[in-house]
Protein backbone atom coordinates (compact mmCIF):
# COMPACT_ATOMS: atom_id res chain seq x y z
CA UNK A 1 0.00 0.00 0.00
CA UNK A 2 2.86 2.52 -1.01
CA UNK A 3 1.59 5.77 -2.33
CA UNK A 4 -1.21 6.10 0.48
CA UNK A 5 -1.56 9.08 2.84
CA UNK A 6 -0.31 9.24 5.91
CA UNK A 7 -1.99 10.34 9.79
CA UNK A 8 -0.59 13.89 9.40
CA UNK A 9 -2.35 15.42 12.54
CA UNK A 10 -0.85 13.07 15.21
CA UNK A 11 -0.17 16.03 17.07
CA UNK A 12 -3.04 18.32 16.96
CA UNK A 13 -4.95 18.76 20.79
CA UNK A 14 -8.44 17.26 19.45
CA UNK A 15 -7.49 15.50 15.94
CA UNK A 16 -11.46 14.43 15.87
CA UNK A 17 -11.73 11.31 13.62
CA UNK A 18 -9.07 9.70 11.19
CA UNK A 19 -9.02 8.94 8.21
CA UNK A 20 -9.03 5.57 6.37
CA UNK A 21 -9.32 3.74 3.23
CA UNK A 22 -10.67 0.26 2.44
CA UNK A 23 -10.12 -1.34 -0.79
CA UNK A 24 -7.24 -1.02 -3.97
CA UNK A 25 -5.80 2.33 -3.97
CA UNK A 26 -5.55 1.49 -7.73
CA UNK A 27 -9.15 0.09 -8.45
CA UNK A 28 -11.91 3.27 -8.53
CA UNK A 29 -14.45 -0.02 -8.13
CA UNK A 30 -13.08 -0.85 -5.23
CA UNK A 31 -11.69 1.97 -3.27
CA UNK A 32 -13.65 3.48 -0.33
CA UNK A 33 -12.11 6.68 1.73
CA UNK A 34 -13.55 8.16 5.14
CA UNK A 35 -12.40 11.84 5.28
CA UNK A 36 -12.86 13.98 8.46
CA UNK A 37 -15.52 17.02 7.56
CA UNK A 38 -16.94 19.41 9.77
CA UNK A 39 -15.70 18.42 13.51
CA UNK A 40 -16.45 15.29 14.49
CA UNK A 41 -18.23 13.45 11.11
CA UNK A 42 -16.79 11.44 8.20
CA UNK A 43 -17.37 11.84 4.14
CA UNK A 44 -17.44 8.23 2.69
CA UNK A 45 -15.99 9.41 -0.95
CA UNK A 46 -16.24 6.19 -3.58
CA UNK A 47 -15.70 7.35 -7.40
CA UNK A 48 -15.19 10.89 -6.70
CA UNK A 49 -18.04 11.56 -5.29
CA UNK A 50 -19.34 11.67 -1.33
CA UNK A 51 -22.06 9.03 -0.41
CA UNK A 52 -23.31 9.49 2.70
CA UNK A 53 -22.08 11.51 6.02
CA UNK A 54 -21.42 9.37 8.98
CA UNK A 55 -21.49 10.53 12.88
CA UNK A 56 -18.27 8.15 13.54
CA UNK A 57 -16.19 5.72 12.57
CA UNK A 58 -18.01 2.74 13.24
CA UNK A 59 -20.84 3.86 11.45
CA UNK A 60 -18.51 4.45 8.11
CA UNK A 61 -17.26 0.91 8.08
CA UNK A 62 -20.81 -0.16 8.23
CA UNK A 63 -22.23 1.78 5.22
CA UNK A 64 -18.95 0.91 3.51
CA UNK A 65 -19.49 -2.72 4.16
CA UNK A 66 -23.11 -2.89 3.37
CA UNK A 67 -22.80 -0.19 0.09
CA UNK A 68 -19.67 -3.29 -1.33
CA UNK A 69 -22.21 -6.12 -0.41
CA UNK A 70 -24.70 -4.21 -2.30
CA UNK A 71 -22.25 -3.13 -5.41
CA UNK A 72 -21.82 -7.61 -5.23
CA UNK A 73 -25.32 -8.18 -5.76
CA UNK A 74 -25.97 -6.26 -8.86
CA UNK A 75 -25.46 -8.28 -11.85
CA UNK A 76 -25.44 -7.94 -15.72
CA UNK A 77 -27.77 -9.56 -17.25
CA UNK A 78 -26.77 -10.27 -21.14
CA UNK A 79 -29.37 -8.32 -23.85
CA UNK A 80 -31.38 -10.44 -25.23
CA UNK A 81 -33.20 -9.70 -28.77
CA UNK A 82 -36.99 -9.98 -29.32
CA UNK A 83 -38.79 -13.32 -29.09
CA UNK A 84 -40.49 -14.34 -31.96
Amino acid sequence: MKGQPTNSNILDVNPGPLSFTIGDWDDAQLFYAAVPINGNKLAIVHQANIIKVCRNTQSARNFITKHQKKRKKIVSYPQSGPIV
